[in-house]
């Protein structure tokens, strides 16, 4: 059975262009030609036309089209998975963006003229996270939040609430109350990324940088700060069993004051060690010297109660909850400080 080109193009939805240009490039070459020169199709060359069709849904081009057919055994297992891939990724970030758009219309619900200003906003806050978590994380988180973010939101927007209050009040974050409401912030935080240290930090991170994130979630980095100092004071009572009375004394005169300094050198730490940097490495060196600093700057200077802490902090799992420190970034600290002890004097 032969079919013109004509007809060809008719049963299978193509134009008759179409199937000239596939001619003129070699990807379906008629088998024969009738004796008034048209194009004639026989059932083999039917066959790899619906091959081409098939394979044009895997949005390949048609110079990748035509090795696969030419070379059948030539990956096209791994062209499809590539497609897999592919597809993966675009459901990944079309989820995202509808949780996006899903907030920001919840957002315009709630203002009858809203500014440009809130637009603004709402359109920074959605890009923020592709600056600092992988799609993979992002995709992790948002397979956390599923379910999750709309339980605790009331609970959210009432921590907030109180934040603001004592803000204004003048409370100092080493009240009860401030306490009580830093430890379950970061509780909070800490459930959203999924109990992972590292993505807590980037979190962080990533609400301290970005204003829009400021106004989205009524917190800015006077609120954060304070969160922070309320947990650091939280955590002094901690190191309790570990000290005596006099260490206590220079704790409380001192390490709360370093507070601030740590999110950020633990986010750069983690960055070296997400692009496998050698711990021994210049910037990592440089790093270690002011985890070192500021480990003993929040003992008052005492190298005695600065290792007494660190026992503490290894020992303790309620200190390290939190922190922004898990056992494969503790290691890695290590490693490095470890390789200043072991480097010679000229490049210390």
């Amino acid at each position: 059975m032969f079919l013109k080109i004509g007809e060809l193009a008719r049963r299978t939805g193509l134009t008759v262009r179409a199937l000239r240009h596939y001619g003129d490039i070699g990807l379906l070459v008629p088998s024969g030609r009738s004796v008034g020169g048209y194009r004639l199709y026989d059932r083999q060359d039917i066959a790899r036309l619906y091959r081409i069709q098939a394979l044009r849904r895997l949005d390949l081009s048609l110079a990748e089209i035509q090795g696969l057919l030419d070379n059948a055994a030539n990956g096209l297992s791994e062209v499809v998975a590539q497609q897999v891939t592919q597809l993966d990724r675009e459901i990944r970030q079309a989820t995202a963006l509808r949780t996006h758009l899903l907030a920001l219309q919840a957002q315009l619900k709630a203002s009858e003229e809203p500014a440009v200003d809130d637009w603004l906003v709402a359109l920074e806050s959605m890009v923020a996270g592709a600056k600092y978590f992988s799609d993979d994380e992002l995709h992790q988180m948002q397979a956390q939040r599923d379910g999750f973010a709309d339980a605790i939101a009331p609970e959210r927007a009432a921590l907030t609430a109180t934040l603001h209050g004592l803000l204004a009040s003048g409370a100092s974050p080493e009240s009860p109350q401030a306490q009580a409401l830093a430890q379950r912030w970061i509780a909070l935080l800490l459930e959203e990324a999924g109990g992972d240290e590292g993505l807590l930090i980037k979190l962080y991170t990533m609400h301290w940088n970005e204003r829009a994130l400021h106004s989205m979630t009524g917190i800015d980095r006077a609120g954060m700060s304070y969160i922070s100092h309320a947990m650091a004071y939280g955590r002094l009572q901690l190191y309790a069993p570990y000290c005596t009375a006099e260490e206590m004394a220079t704790l409380r005169a001192h390490y709360v004051a370093q507070t601030d300094a740590w999110p950020p050198l633990i986010a750069e730490v983690r960055q070296q060690l997400l692009q496998g940097a050698a711990p021994g490495g210049a910037d990592m060196r440089a790093l270690a010297r002011q985890w070192q600093a500021l480990s003993l700057a929040k003992a008052g200077g005492d190298a005695a109660l600065q290792s007494k802490l660190q026992a503490a902090f290894n020992n303790e799992p309620a200190l390290r909850a939190g922190s922004g420190i898990d056992a494969a970034l503790a290691a890695y600290v290590q490693q490095a400080i470890d390789s200043l002890d072991a480097a010679p004097e000229s490049i210390r």
